[in-house]
């Protein structure tokens, strides 16, 4: 009897490990970019966003996935990340990761059909990897479909016409005698010296904190070439925890005057 219940257990324990075992799935694999050079410290995600690995020094990876999934997620600073559906019968995958190239003053429209003319030379791309020993598999088994940006370009370009009209409202509220608050960012020595450079930063941005708060005083107002222009004084240095600040060329310090323009600088307007 003793006998029986302990191969019982045995029996039990198999199944277990036997259990977790065929619930996963090994994929591997090998990622480069357009250039057809391998990439080091690729991202492998799965479908949740969980990091299952990363590409070693000649671009391969090796993860685990749950048996059931069959999606890939790949990401790389500078590239387009990349999502890959995997057939019942995939283990090994071959992926070219494309640049994800800043296309200024173009509508989304235009850009997504630009960036589709080079999704669609993945096919060849592959085809030259292959021929240069680079890729080892033809046939590919798994599935890759274009991602269009243009829903998510064109809200990002509502919001910014919205806080782009918000900036103008502002701006023609705004008076001479005003108290304003501009926010910079630092780098020391960018000048050569033991001094901080300071930077503004962008009308668009929504960040909230920031390193140096510089207050000052509208002492002049004006527009120039479609800009919302003026002139402060600076009455206010002690949120700026930079040392030995200059901005333009000047000493950042209290009564030094700045021309700044709000529609491409971050100005917070105080309450009245």
């Amino acid at each position: 009897m003793k006998t029986i219940k302990i191969f019982l257990i045995f029996i039990f324990f198999v199944s277990i490990n036997f259990t977790d075992t065929y619930a996963q799935r090994n994929i591997k694999g090998r990622i480069i970019e357009e250039s057809l050079d391998e990439l080091i410290a690729v991202k492998v995600f799965d479908f949740n966003n969980n990091l299952l690995g990363e590409t070693d020094f000649n671009g391969f990876f090796d993860v685990i996935i749950p048996n059931e999934s069959n999606w890939l997620k790949l990401a790389y600073i500078g590239l387009e990340i990349a999502n890959i559906k995997l057939s019942d019968s995939c283990n090994y995958v071959e992926i070219i990761l494309l640049p994800d190239t800043h296309y200024d003053f173009m509508s989304s429209q235009k850009i997504d059909r630009l960036r589709k003319k080079e999704f669609d030379k993945l096919s060849q791309l592959h085809l030259e990897a292959i021929k240069k020993g680079i890729f080892k598999n033809e046939m590919i088994c798994y599935s890759r479909e274009f991602e269009a940006k243009k829903p998510r370009l064109d809200e990002i370009g509502k919001q910014m016409k919205i806080t782009e009209r918000q900036i103008k409202k502002d701006y023609q509220n705004l008076s001479v005698g005003d108290t304003i608050k501009i926010p910079f960012s630092g780098n020391k020595r960018y000048n050569g010296t033991d001094k901080t450079t300071l930077f503004t930063w962008s009308s668009l941005t929504d960040t909230k904190n920031f390193d140096c708060v510089i207050e000052g005083v509208v002492v002049k107002k004006y527009q120039y070439k479609n800009g919302y222009n003026f002139t402060y004084k600076v009455t206010d240095c002690e949120k700026c925890k930079f040392d030995s600040i200059v901005y333009n060329g000047k000493a950042m310090k209290i009564g030094q005057e700045f021309e700044h323009d709000m529609k491409i600088f971050k100005t917070i307007i105080s309450q009245k």
